[in-house]
């Protein structure tokens, strides 16, 4: 049996654990002996067992085997030959560095539609990337069920843990939110989300850590003509949705613009019947004074004018009497049409005469 001086692991990344073994011999159990070397590499760890019982954990750094760092060496190791007496011992060495390689798919199952109430099939696949948190937890754990792991062998290990979870999740946020199985694809965050946080708890007790499960799509398998026939129906259903959609989405962009055109016929309507041509200036000013008033202008306009006559009316000192005079016959021209149109009642018409014939004394 061939004694070995030095002990490493420096094969590829994907591989979780790797259980150590000479290369110079086919033997998966070789005899070591005090004063070989362990090197450890970064983001990796050595663990020795002993008849199925874990004797010590090496981090990372070069390491000469002895009984001070193997305390339970010196009762398992004859001292004869200077403590160079060889013993046996497994050497595992943990790769804890995040594994991304690890993929899961899911058998089809079947989910019903609930508007054309047929059972549809569909599947999951994706991706997961886990991290050795524990690495006397998953060795004691797994110590005899597989001799090196890499993440295709764990999830292999795990798959009905990983697919029944993602089975129950998908059926149960698609219920929650009424989705019909040909809408799964737009709850596939929220799935992955829930997978991990419910794997995670099953994972722990073996030291493993799930740090991403996504799930790339939740397809429909349509290889049956009425799964087809459904699909082919709903596109249809979700088309004229989608379009109704657009339409009233227009409708609200254009709201204003709706609005400002509605006004704008009732400002036309209140012109025609108050305007009406016939007045003896064509019905020119009827028309304006009913436009005025469609759009609400002409009560601020009334109160307006009063202002004008108080400010801008001529005395009869000013200018001379001819220009006062034209001044106050437009005046009481304007006065008069918004009398017609029922604006200023009879009192109130009396009341700005008043005011416009004392201003031109």
């Amino acid at each position: 049996m061939a004694i070995i001086d030095v002990l490493k692991y420096d094969g590829p990344n994907d591989v979780l654990v790797w259980k150590w073994r000479s290369e110079s011999s086919s033997s998966r159990e070789e005899e070591l002996r005090m004063g070989s070397q362990l090197i450890v590499n970064q983001s990796q760890e050595a663990c020795f067992f002993k008849g199925g019982e874990l004797l010590d954990v090496f981090g990372p750094g070069t390491h000469t085997l002895s009984t001070k760092n193997l305390p339970f060496l010196s009762k398992l190791v004859g001292l004869v030959y200077g403590g160079n007496t060889p013993f046996s011992a497994e050497v595992y060495f943990v790769n804890k560095t995040v594994s991304m390689d690890a993929k899961f798919g899911l058998m089809p199952f079947n989910m019903v539609e609930p508007t054309f109430k047929v059972p549809v099939p569909v599947s999951c696949r994706g991706s997961f990337a886990l991290i050795v948190k524990d690495s006397k937890r998953f060795l004691t754990n797994m110590i005899g069920t597989v001799k090196d792991f890499n993440t295709k062998t764990l999830s292999e290990l795990f798959r009905g843990v990983i697919s029944e979870n993602v089975k129950s999740t998908i059926t149960k946020i698609s219920r929650e939110q009424n989705l019909s199985p040909l809408e799964l694809e737009s709850i596939v965050y929220e799935v992955g989300t829930a997978v991990k946080s419910i794997i995670n708890e099953h994972l722990q007790e073996f030291g493993i850590e799930i740090k991403l499960f996504n799930i790339e799509s939740i397809p429909v398998i349509d290889e049956d003509q009425r799964v087809k026939d459904v699909v082919a129906q709903f596109q249809k259903i979700m088309a004229a949705d989608v379009d109704e959609r657009m339409r009233l989405k227009r409708r609200a962009e254009n709201l204003e613009v709706y609005k400002v055109e509605r006004s704008f016929d009732t400002t036309e309507k209140a012109a025609e019947n108050l305007g009406g041509g016939e007045g003896g200036d064509g019905g020119g000013t009827g028309g304006i004074i009913g436009t005025m008033i469609g759009l609400g202008m002409v009560n601020p306009i009334a109160q307006q004018m009063g202002d004008m006559m108080a400010k801008n009316t001529p005395n009869a000192h000013q200018a001379g009497s001819v220009s006062a005079s034209e001044e106050a016959i437009k005046l009481l021209k304007q006065l008069g049409e918004l009398k017609d149109a029922g604006v200023l009642t009879d009192d109130e018409f009396a009341q700005k005469k008043k005011e416009l014939l004392e201003k031109l004394k």
